[in-house]
């Protein structure tokens, strides 16, 4: 008996589990871009009223609305802490970033070889 066909048959076998694998990850990292989406649209209006409020407080004097803008554009975003424990942004609660982190634990959960 030639050992030939199993082994084709074992490679195609990973072949067809590593593509399933992409196709996951490609899914999840869509799922976490529609979370950072709705993050940012919930983000927008927050970051502009801060900005609106830096530029009528004057707290730079060369060019206020620009540097105002990039104070405030990372208003909401995750942070490293002073002991370098990461500081959780701002909105994720939000639905979809719920069931982004939802699939992304049912993944590694599936994956008990990785854990």
């Amino acid at each position: 008996m030639s050992k030939l066909p199993l082994l084709c048959l074992l490679i195609l076998s990973l072949l067809a589990s590593r593509a399933g694998a992409e196709d996951d990850e490609a899914r999840l990292r869509a799922l976490d871009q529609k979370c950072e989406d709705a993050r940012a649209k919930r983000l927008a209006p927050i970051r502009e009223e801060m900005a609106r409020r830096c530029m009528a407080e004057k707290r730079y004097l060369a060019n206020p609305e620009q540097d105002c803008r990039l104070e405030m554009s990372t208003y909401g975003d995750t942070f490293q802490g002073p002991r370098g424990a990461a500081i959780k942004g701002k909105f994720y609660d939000l639905p979809e970033c719920l069931a982004a982190a939802s699939a992304w634990k049912e993944w590694e959960a599936s994956r008990p070889w990785k854990n």
